[in-house]
Parts: structure tokens; sequence; C-alpha cells
């Protein structure tokens, strides 16, 4: 009974700390221009500026902004906090997208570019691609209709305001971003279970 009470615990702090907003700051391009496209850059709760791709087209944003957001890691395929979950199909743009971020791992910067506008494209269609962003935008869907195999989605955060219907065009941006350390969640879980390993051998 002890045992159960312990890891209850665990887990609802686990459950409690994944889901606090994280703080925000967009610090700006990495050119003049936000038409460049990836990455952007913005710091999470006060931490090095981070590397982000803009998937909103609309919302504008500007250096300085500070604000709350949600974080999803997008191969838990939950799409209750991102700003397009209102799509019929939100699974669809969002691991296209995530795919596309991915890209940027293998690619040149060069294509980054090309990268972030095929992104932008994928939801709004109002978006003016070139042939090479389209090109992007071709291989994403083709990627989608085989499944996207051998791609873990696990290695993408979304970062989506407190406000994810925000319709302000100055409003902060929903952000993607490449995961390379556990997000705080999942370092609480790791802990968590480090510690219910500890408490089983004090409890025998």
């Amino acid at each position: 009974m002890k045992r159960s009470i312990i890891l209850f615990a665990l887990l609802f702090t686990a459950v409690v700390c994944s889901a606090t907003p994280i703080s925000m700051v967009f610090v700006g391009f990495h050119a003049p221009q936000w038409q460049t496209g990836y990455p952007y850059f913005a710091t999470v709760n006060g931490g090095s500026p981070l590397a982000v791709m803009c998937d909103d087209y609309v919302h504008g944003g500007f250096p300085g902004q500070a604000w709350e957001a949600n974080f999803t890691n997008l191969g838990s395929q939950n799409f209750s906090q991102v700003r397009f979950n209102q799509l019929a199909t939100p699974w669809l743009p969002y691991n296209e997208a995530g795919w596309l971020l991915l890209q940027t791992q293998v690619t040149p910067p060069s294509q980054w570019p090309d990268i972030n506008f095929a992104v932008w494209f994928i939801f709004d269609h109002n978006v003016i691609l070139t042939p090479a962003q389209q090109h992007w935008v071709d291989l994403a869907r083709q990627e989608s209709g085989e499944g996207f195999p051998g791609v873990d989605f696990h290695q993408v955060g979304v970062y989506t305001p407190v406000n994810q219907y925000d319709p302000n065009p100055n409003g902060p941006q929903e952000f993607l971003a490449l995961l390379s350390v556990p997000e705080p969640g999942t370092m609480v879980l790791l802990a968590g279970g480090f510690l219910g390993l500890l408490t089983r051998k004090k409890l025998r």
C-alpha cells in the first residue's frame, strides 16, 4: 500500500511539472529579415537561446517579446494545446512540419529558408511558394503518405502560447524546436523512476 502511494505521488508530480507553462522570450532572427526563416532564436525558462522554427505565418511578434507557453512533445501526438488543433486532422500538418524541421539536421543552411516556407505553407495555403519551397512541401507529403518510416517525432517540441488562439497578428508565435535533452517533465519521470527503485529497496 505504501509503495502504491509513493508511486502515485511521483506520477502526479511528473504530470503537474510537465503541464507547467514555460516562460519564453523571443530573442531575434539569425538574419535581419524574418522572411529568411529558420532559425529564429528564443529562450526557454531563462536558458541559453534555442534555435526555433516559426510555423505560424500570420503572427509576427518582435524581438524582446515575452510570454508563457505550453510545451508539447510531438512524439506524444497530443494536440490539445497546439495552435492549429482545430484543423480536421491536426496530426497531419504537425507531423509534416516536424519531419521538415528534422531535415535541417541533414541539409545545408542554404536550404533552411525554403524548408521554413514549406512549413508556413502547410499551415497556411495563402503563403506563396517558389518551386524550391514547393519541392519541400511535396517531399513532406510523400513521407506522410508512406507513414514517416523511421521518424522519431519525440525529437521535436512544440511551444505554443498559452493563449493558443490569439487573433492578434502581433501576438507571440508558435515555435517548433529540435530537442537534444529531456524536457522538464521527462527529467522528473526519470528522477522519479530512480527514486522509486531506491524506495523499493528500502521497503524490502
